[in-house]
């Protein structure tokens, strides 16, 4: 009740008492985990060329309603988003959350351009829904892969083209600049490996098959581990994670990470393991250092994803990035992590090559991105 008199205040503020001029872009993010994705456009905007943006949020613990930036106003709004958003008025409105028109959120009655953010780096087409790119006017693609998947599925369905912007991705670049900060003021003093478990979301992932057995053979290996699950394992089936703390959460080499806010873990660990999540591409592009790859059954969210011919690049790298391993060879994975840390020389100069190759205007994604929106507003 006091969410919803707090928001019920909010959605009146922003109705009757914020500036016309004020909501002319409008940020919208479900959870606080998405900010990290935003930060870099929403500073540029508002720090370098002085704009004014309105952000809706439907977590009431998001930091942004603490920000100290006069330019950003911050709303909470959740049980009256999908009203607020099928009458709003702004001339341009951003999202990271896919399927606008197709689910709950719709396009406003009125004439909005609609520019879609991705918050991960992988392919469109096997871990969204069909359609999920549809009704967005504009997109920030991270990489020349998405650019194509697009365009080949427009012409394949006869869509109108969308304007397909080769916008980067902030957070990989957040990654890499706090992993070189990182590395000039940590001590270089050993404290033991550190193996961070990072699967994607979903039916038969890391955690839901093997989670138990894998953090403890990691532990009895004298490893330090930390388990960061996906925001919506940690929504959807918050008993795993449960399992795993009240089994080994005596032991101060076991992290549970609840929150992805903050990239601290993936600056720490020595050796991601991970499915095939977006979270892999992060890690290894903004490290530098190499992925173990559960092959667990893969994420589909769109069971005709083949029928577009291209292989997504979630799988098609991940020999590139580390090493593949099957579960019936998961009593192999503390072995394979030595051999990843022993070459992991190696693959600093190959994932340099293969972030330059895939990852649009990597360090100036936030001027693309801030650039693109004001060329809408004009």
């Amino acid at each position: 009740m006091k969410n919803f008199l707090r928001e019920l205040a909010h959605y009146r503020r922003f109705k009757k008492k914020t500036l016309e001029e004020d909501k002319k872009i409008v940020f919208y993010a479900e959870h606080a985990g998405y900010y990290p994705n935003y930060e870099g456009i929403i500073e540029e905007l508002t720090t370098q060329k002085k704009q004014t943006i309105c952000y809706i949020s439907s977590d009431p613990e998001d930091p942004i309603f603490k920000t100290d930036n006069p330019r950003i106003k911050p709303f909470y709004i959740k049980k009256l988003i999908a009203f607020l958003m099928a009458f709003i008025k702004c001339r341009v409105f951003v999202m990271t959350l896919t399927d606008l028109n197709q689910l709950h959120l719709r396009r406003s009655i009125n004439s909005v351009h609609y520019v879609y953010v991705y918050h991960a780096m992988v392919s469109t087409h096997m871990m969204y829904l069909p359609g999920a790119f549809d009704h967005y006017d504009s997109i920030l693609c991270v990489g020349n892969h998405q650019v194509d998947e697009l365009r080949k599925y427009e012409e394949m369905k006869g869509l109108p083209q969308k304007q397909l912007v080769e916008g980067g991705y902030y957070r990989l670049e957040r990654i890499y600049n706090k992993y070189k900060k990182y590395l000039h003021t940590t001590s270089t003093e050993r404290t033991g490996t550190t193996v961070l478990i990072a699967p994607s979301w979903g039916k038969g992932n890391v955690l839901e098959s093997f989670g138990d057995e894998l953090v403890a053979m990691l532990l009895d290996k004298n490893l330090n581990v930390i388990v960061r699950p996906h925001p919506e394992t940690v929504k959807r089936t918050p008993e795993l994670l449960n399992a795993i703390e009240e089994k080994y959460g005596d032991n101060d080499a076991l992290t549970i990470e609840k929150s992805v806010a903050t990239d601290d873990s993936l600056l720490k660990s020595d050796v991601l393991i991970c499915d095939c999540s977006g979270i892999a591409l992060e890690y290894a592009f903004g490290t530098e250092r190499p992925v173990l790859f559960l092959d667990v059954p893969r994420k589909i969210r769109n069971e005709n994803y083949q029928e577009l011919g291209m292989e997504p690049i979630e799988l098609s790298l991940r020999s590139d990035l580390g090493i593949l391993v099957s579960p019936e060879d998961l009593a192999t994975v503390p072995d394979k992590i030595e051999i990843l840390i022993s070459e992991k020389k190696k693959y600093i100069e190959r994932i340099a090559l293969l972030r330059k190759k895939y990852v649009y205007s990597f360090g100036r994604s936030s001027q693309v991105g801030a650039e693109h929106i004001l060329d809408l507003l004009k």
